[in-house]
Formats: C-alpha cells, sequence, structure tokens
C-alpha cells in the first residue's frame, strides 16, 4: 500500500486546477484519472465563456490547462478508483491495481451522461449537447429541444431562449415538474413550447442531427430539429464513494464554503458538487479552494 498525503481523483479542470495548487505550494500527492486527461472538457466542441480564452475548442483548451500542471512537473498516473474508505483516520483508496493511503481526498470526478436515446451516442457533438451554455451559441436562429424535468432544463430554456429561433421542451410528465418562477418566465415566451406526456425514442440524420421521433400521448410523431439537450441521464460519479456514508443531493456531494463535505478531509470540487452552476471557470475556482484548504486542513492535523 502506498502512502501519501493526498490523493486527487479526477483529471477534468477541477482535479488539474487543484493539483497546479498543490504542487506549487509543494504537497505530496497521487493525482488519479481513469481515462483521458481533461475531463468532458475534451469532447466540447466551442467554450466561449472562458475568461481570455475566446471560442476556445474543447480539446485545446484541455490540453492547455494541462500544460500547466506539466510546468510544475505534476503528473497523472491512470487509475480507476473503485472505493473510498476510511480506517484510523486514514483514507484508503483503491483502484484496480493499486490502494492508496491517504490523509485527504480531492474528489473532481464530475458526472457523466448516460445515453438512453437509440442515436443519442452516435449524434454527440453533431447536434446532441449536454450543456446549452457551452454549446448553445452553435445553435443560433436554429430550433432546438430539451429533453427531461427539473430546474437544470428551465435554466437551459431560458439561456437557449435569447438564442434560438424556437425551443421545445419535452417532459414525460403531464405537468413540468420545476421552478414556478421559472415555468412562469417561459410560458409567457412565445418562442418556448411544452410537449408534455411525451418520451423521445429516437434521433435522426446523417452526417448532422435533423430531426428526432418522439411519442405523444401515446402517438409517435417526428420533428425537425437543429440540436438536441437530453438532460435524463446526468449521473453523478460518486458511487466509490459509497462507503464512507458522505452527505449528497441526487448523487452530487455537498460542501461547504472550503470545499468540504460531510467527512473530515474528504474535500470535493467541479461538477461532481450539489450546486446551481457546472461550468469550466467555476470548476477551476472549486479546485483551487479545495486545494487551499486541504493544504490548511494537514497544517490543524500536524499541530
Amino acid at each position: 500500500m502506498e502512502q501519501i498525503d493526498i490523493v486527487i481523483i479526477g483529471a477534468g479542470p477541477a482535479g488539474i486546477s487543484a493539483a497546479l495548487y498543490l504542487k506549487r505550494a509543494g504537497a505530496s500527492f497521487t493525482w488519479l484519472e481513469k481515462g483521458a486527461p481533461g475531463g468532458k472538457l475534451i469532447n466540447i466542441h466551442e467554450v466561449g465563456n472562458y475568461p481570455g480564452i475566446p471560442n476556445a475548442n474543447g480539446f485545446d483548451l484541455a490540453m492547455s490547462l494541462l500544460k500547466s500542471t506539466e510546468s510544475v512537473n505534476a503528473s497523472v498516473t491512470y487509475g480507476e478508483v473503485k472505493s473510498v474508505r476510511k480506517e484510523n483516520g486514514l483514507f484508503i483508496v483503491s483502484t484496480e491495481n493499486e490502494t492508496y493511503e491517504a490523509k485527504a481526498v480531492i474528489v473532481a470526478t464530475g458526472f457523466s451522461n448516460v445515453p438512453s436515446i437509440k442515436g443519442e451516442k452516435e449524434h454527440l457533438n453533431k447536434g446532441v449537447s449536454y450543456c446549452a451554455t457551452c454549446d448553445g451559441p452553435l445553435y443560433r436562429q436554429k430550433h432546438v429541444a430539451l429533453y427531461g424535468r427539473g430546474d437544470i432544463v428551465l435554466e437551459e430554456a431560458i439561456y437557449l431562449e435569447a438564442l434560438a429561433s424556437k425551443v421545445t421542451i419535452f417532459t414525460p410528465d403531464a405537468e413540468y415538474q420545476g421552478n414556478e418562477l421559472m415555468k412562469e418566465i417561459l410560458s409567457k415566451k412565445e418562442k418556448v413550447e411544452f410537449i408534455y406526456n411525451s418520451k423521445i425514442t429516437e434521433i435522426l440524420g446523417e452526417a448532422a442531427l435533423t430531426s428526432i421521433k418522439y411519442e405523444e400521448n401515446g402517438e409517435t410523431k417526428e420533428m425537425e430539429i437543429s440540436a438536441l439537450f437530453p438532460l435524463f441521464g446526468e449521473k453523478s460519479a460518486s458511487s466509490f464513494l459509497s462507503p464512507l456514508g458522505i452527505e449528497t443531493n441526487k448523487g452530487f456531494v455537498k460542501v461547504d464554503n472550503n470545499m468540504a463535505s460531510s467527512v473530515e478531509g474528504l474535500f470535493a470540487a467541479g461538477d461532481i458538487v450539489d450546486k446551481s452552476l457546472r461550468q469550466v471557470v467555476t470548476a477551476a475556482s472549486d479546485g483551487a479552494i479545495a486545494a487551499t484548504s486541504v493544504l490548511s486542513f494537514l497544517r490543524k492535523r500536524k499541530q
């Protein structure tokens, strides 16, 4: 078992930021990532709201962020974390090949979108997107649709309404489940249409999305659209934390202003956190706060 002061889990923007701050502070840590460093950012076509880097390709921005850690010799170790537990005041972080014993952990694994519609996976970045704030500007004056329930869909719809020629919201419920004020705002918008008791069954198009098939009150229909934001499949990547009994909200980790979770010594940053805005810039901020909080925690522990 390898002993280390800190383990960072995840190499998206939040993990990158945490690693940079810890390395510059001279901290000892192991940085784990199960896939390609950069997180979901590497699959985003364009990021137009990251300060100082206008209209960046997601992959290029991810590589630029990673270069900042390479300049201070912070390197990522491949490893998919299977579980995190706590014994005698120390965290036991287990991957498929290695086990680490750490005094503190920063979890920055984000969330994953699980495709559930026929053609969804094939049309990712070809009309299918999970981030309206990121990709909405690509569909100015075009017909776009969202699918799901809850406040996240309403928030994205309000943003898209200012850009698109029309916004259609599909929901399986007879009445939309979400914030009443946002529902009222959208109901007054001429460009916004709600389709209740509906289920999107297939996404069509060759080089790019051109239309969708859906069922409304049991009747099969087809609609031409330019983009679909299916927000039903959001799933927090936090199941490996279950041995800790950590406090969450729908799988997303609850933290305080220092990014500290309900389990002492475990911090969370980025999209895995229970919060209202999930963006590259907020993830980077979370990572910086989590890193400085961990350093403070370790200093107090040493004393």
